[in-house]
C-alpha cells in the first residue's frame, strides 16, 4: 500500500455493542484485553465500572453500554475490555466483543454532524459505511469526559 493510500484510509479497530459496530481509531488503541474483575471506586461516575490492574497500572474501565444508554447486560465471557489512550492516561473500555480491524477509505466516513446534527453528536465522531453495514466511530476524548 502507498503512503498516499494509507492517508486516505483510517484504520478501526471494531467492536460490538448491543449487535451494533462501533470502532475507534486503532492509533489509539493500546491493547484489547480479555474482561477481568474490576475494583469499585466511591464516587465513581456511574459509568466507570471500576478499576483493573494492567501489568501494574491501575487504568479505570468505561462500561460503554452504560455510557451510551444501552440496555445493560450481565458481564460473560465474550466481553474484552479495549484499552485506549484518552486525555493522557490509559482507560478501558468494556465492550460485547471484538469484531475485526478496518482499513476504510475517509471518503466513506460521514460526520457525526451531518448524520445526526451538531445538538446530538455527543459521543460520535461520524459513521462509516462498510459493505452493507454502517459503523459508528466514537469520539474517546468525548466518552471519557464526566462532563458530557
Amino acid at each position: 500500500m502507498s503512503a498516499a493510500s494509507n492517508e486516505s484510509e483510517v484504520r478501526l479497530v471494531v467492536f460490538r455493542l448491543a449487535d451494533e459496530d462501533y470502532a475507534l481509531p486503532i492509533e489509539g488503541v493500546h491493547s484489547v484485553e480479555r474482561i477481568m474483575p474490576t475494583t469499585r471506586v466511591p464516587r465513581a461516575p456511574h459509568f466507570v465500572d471500576g478499576v483493573i490492574n494492567l501489568r501494574g497500572e491501575v487504568v479505570p474501565v468505561i462500561n460503554l453500554r452504560r455510557r451510551l444508554g444501552l440496555p445493560a447486560i450481565e458481564n460473560n465471557e465474550d466481553m474484552h475490555i479495549v484499552i485506549a489512550l484518552a486525555q493522557e492516561q490509559l482507560v478501558g473500555l468494556l465492550v460485547d466483543e471484538i469484531s475485526h480491524v478496518l482499513s476504510l477509505p475517509k471518503t466513506a466516513i460521514q460526520p457525526a454532524e451531518q448524520v445526526i446534527g451538531e445538538t446530538n453528536r455527543n459521543f460520535l465522531r461520524g459513521v462509516g459505511k462498510w459493505e452493507d453495514s454502517l459503523v459508528v466511530l466514537l469520539d474517546l476524548e468525548r466518552v471519557v469526559d464526566p462532563e458530557m
